[in-house]
C-alpha cells in the first residue's frame, strides 16, 4: 500500500525536526495546510499545553490566543477526543455554544476553517489529539472527501503516534519480544497488502472467523487496540517489511 510506504518513512528519520517537517509535508500532500499534534502521558493529568508533546504549524498568533484564553476547555474537538475513538469531521454546527462560535470565528481568521480531528488513545493511558485543517469551506464536498480519506488518515495517525515515542523526553520501557505463529505472520503480511479478513481467509483457505481470531491474538500480543496499530508495531520491530 502506497500510503503505508510513505508513512513508514517516519520511522527512518533521526531528528524530531525532520520527523515534524515530514508530518507537515505528508499532511499537505493529503490536502491539509495545517496540522496539530498534542499528546499527554495520562488522560487523568493536566491537559495544558505545558504538559503536552506538541507540534503544530498553526498560526503562532492563534496558538498564543488559544492557550492564553484556555480555549481547550470549550473546544468541542478536545472534548470529543476525551470521550471517543472515532474521527470527527468539523462542521460549523459542532461549535454550537456562544463561546465555541466565537472561537470558531477567530480560528477562521487564522486560516482554520475546516478540518478533521482524530483522537489518540494509547494502551498506557496516553491521550492525544491530531488535527488536519485548512481554509477550505466546510461544505458537503469537503466532508465527502475527508470521509473518503478517513482510513488513510487513521493509518497516518497510528504511524505518527507510534514514532513519536522516540522524541518524547520520557522514553517508554524497552519492548518485550513478540512471538507470532506462522499463520499470524501471514495474516499480518496480507493485511499490510491491504487485504480484508474475508480476502485473507480465501487466500489462506480458512474461515473469516479464523482470520479474525488470529488478529485478536495479534492485538493481544502487541498490546494494541486496533489491527492497524499492531501492523505499525510489527513493521517497527522488523517482523514484516513494506515493499
Amino acid at each position: 500500500m502506497k500510503s503505508i510506504e510513505r508513512f513508514a518513512d517516519l520511522m527512518r528519520l533521526r531528528t524530531e525536526e525532520e520527523w515534524r517537517d515530514q508530518i507537515f509535508k505528508l499532511a499537505h500532500d493529503l490536502g491539509y495546510e495545517r496540522t496539530l499534534l498534542a499528546t499527554f502521558p495520562n488522560r487523568n493529568g493536566p491537559l495544558e499545553a505545558e504538559s503536552a508533546f506538541l507540534h503544530s504549524n498553526y498560526s503562532t498568533e492563534w496558538r498564543s490566543k488559544y492557550d492564553a484564553k484556555k480555549m481547550g476547555y470549550i473546544d468541542p474537538t478536545v472534548s470529543h477526543c476525551l470521550n471517543s475513538f472515532i474521527p470527527l469531521i468539523w462542521t460549523p454546527e459542532i461549535f454550537s455554544a456562544k463561546k465555541q462560535k466565537e472561537m470558531y470565528e477567530e480560528a477562521c481568521g487564522h486560516g482554520i476553517r475546516s478540518g478533521v480531528t482524530l483522537p489518540i488513545h494509547g494502551v498506557k493511558g496516553e491521550l492525544g489529539i491530531l488535527c488536519f485543517a485548512g481554509d477550505t469551506k466546510p461544505d458537503k464536498r469537503f466532508q465527502q472527501e475527508t470521509t473518503r480519506r478517513i482510513p488513510e488518515l487513521s493509518c497516518f495517525r497510528d504511524f505518527i503516534f507510534e514514532t513519536s515515542f522516540r522524541f518524547i523526553p520520557q522514553p517508554p520501557p524497552a519492548e518485550a519480544p513478540v512471538s507470532l505463529t506462522r499463520r499470524e505472520l501471514e495474516c499480518l503480511k496480507w493485511s499490510l497488502a491491504g487485504k480484508s479478513s474475508w480476502v485473507i481467509s480465501q487466500i489462506l483457505r480458512c474461515t473469516e472467523s479464523n482470520v479474525n481470531f488470529h488478529f485478536s491474538n495479534i492485538r493481544r500480543k502487541f498490546k494494541t487496540i486496533s489491527r492497524q496499530q499492531a501492523l505499525v508495531k510489527a513493521i517497527r520491530m522488523g517482523l514484516i517489511c513494506p515493499d
